[in-house]
């Protein structure tokens, strides 16, 4: 809904061409009151990981699956009820991040396995990364950490399902039902998916399905993990299957700060490669689970007051340029800019200034060097990286499973 209060250029005018809605987005105003607590769960939610187990090389090194897991620690701490899902492209990494390097995928893939069942992981749904290390791997690695993999749409050769279609938990209090469904193999995956016995059925069936299947089992709040592609594609099946609340896309990379409303679900995803990580609070005030968004008053009123700003700076002349030849293109903006200014004022007169009932909150955390590793996970790591082979297969002398000796735990 947020999304289209942005005004766009009118088409023709002497504008620049518009950054992408993340760049230009107004800064959120907070709001004044703070609601009532309630019983709280926090949704804990990433994807696109795509085998980063480490801080990204940056200027600002950012990620890391040590600091993920203080985030999610501290979760644990403050929540009534924490549940933590991904969508996928977690264990595998981008085609191009191993060439030239000796083959380490299994191991790797067990470390990020168990950093995430460590965290206490809800529920995965495999991207086409993670099916790129093939069925045999996946299910070696699953059944080592424990990792709860589920997928609606994805099948064996003889009809069978190769994942469990769903999980329905309880999270103080509230019955929540969780599944997956992943796209169809891309061109230059379908070989291999056909080798390997892997067929995707078209992912809004099984979304519709899994969601009739979870809502007659009594789930009271519906989460998808969809790792379709695409955002347009992301929201096509969404728009497609009613009764889903909360959505965790995967594939796409986007960082929705402000969660995407798409028919009656909202959309939500943190960038990728590990270096964000979501936090979805849902505030449960007496037994509503209608959830008024704390953040949408406060994001209205920025909008209206950066349209106001625009429209008391409309007639500021521009430079050398002859008043003359931007009047036509002056007179369209002012009215657009009043016609955005009416309806923002209008929705932002019906929204309440307080919140009375259950509400929820979204923030995006980035995982900067602020934030301390988890001590555990990070001697994993270190262990890890001592007993990686090197070029012409050398392996560093370690302990059980190749890991230097000292680490915590089994890879």
């Amino acid at each position: 809904m947020l999304a289209a209060l942005v005004l766009p250029a009118v088409a023709g005018g002497a504008c620049r061409k518009p950054a992408p809605a993340s760049a230009t987005a107004p800064k959120m105003v907070p709001t004044t009151t703070t609601p009532q607590r309630g019983n709280e769960i926090a949704l804990l939610y990433s994807s696109n990981l795509l085998g980063a187990y480490a801080p990204c090389a940056c200027t600002l090194p950012q990620g890391g699956i040590a600091r993920r897991a203080t985030l999610i620690a501290r979760a644990r701490a403050e929540a009534d009820a924490v549940l933590f899902v991904d969508a996928g492209d977690l264990l595998g990494p981008s085609p191009d991040a191993d060439a030239g390097k000796p083959d380490d995928s299994e191991r790797r893939a067990r470390l990020l396995a168990t950093a995430a069942t460590r965290g206490g992981l809800t529920a995965f749904t495999p991207g086409e990364r993670d099916l790129a290390l093939g069925l045999p791997m996946l299910r070696r690695v699953a059944a080592a950490t424990g990792l709860p993999i589920v997928s609606a749409n994805l099948y064996g050769p003889g009809g069978e399902r190769l994942f469990e279609a769903d999980r329905l938990v309880d999270a103080a209090g509230v019955r929540v039902g969780i599944f997956g469904v992943s796209a169809p193999p891309s061109p230059t995956d379908a070989a291999g998916w056909r080798a390997a016995g892997i067929e995707a059925r078209d992912p809004a069936d099984a979304a519709r399905e899994a969601v009739r299947s979870l809502r007659a089992r009594g789930a009271s709040v519906v989460v998808a993990l969809v790792h379709v592609g695409a955002p347009a594609e992301s929201r096509r099946l969404v728009g497609a299957t009613d009764g889903i609340d909360w959505v965790v896309l995967g594939h796409s990379g986007l960082n929705l700060e402000a969660p995407e409303k798409v028919g009656g679900a909202r959309m939500l995803e943190a960038m990728s490669e590990g270096k964000n990580l979501g936090r979805l609070d849902l505030h449960l005030v007496g037994a509503s689970l209608a959830f008024a968004d704390r953040a949408e008053r406060g994001e209205i009123a920025g909008i209206l007051a950066d349209h106001r700003r625009q429209l008391t700076e409309s007639d500021r002349p521009l430079g050398d340029t002859d008043p003359a030849a931007l009047l036509e293109y002056r007179d369209a903006r002012r009215l657009q800019l009043q016609r955005a200014i009416d309806r923002e004022s209008a929705l932002l007169a019906r929204l309440p200034e307080a919140i009375s009932g259950s509400w929820f909150e979204n923030r995006i955390f980035a995982l900067d060097p602020e934030i301390p590793d988890d001590a555990g996970l990070a001697r994993l790591v270190e262990g890890y990286r001592r007993s990686r082979p090197r070029a012409g297969g050398h392996r560093p002398g370690g302990g059980h499973n190749g890991l230097a000796g000292g680490a915590r735990g089994h890879l």
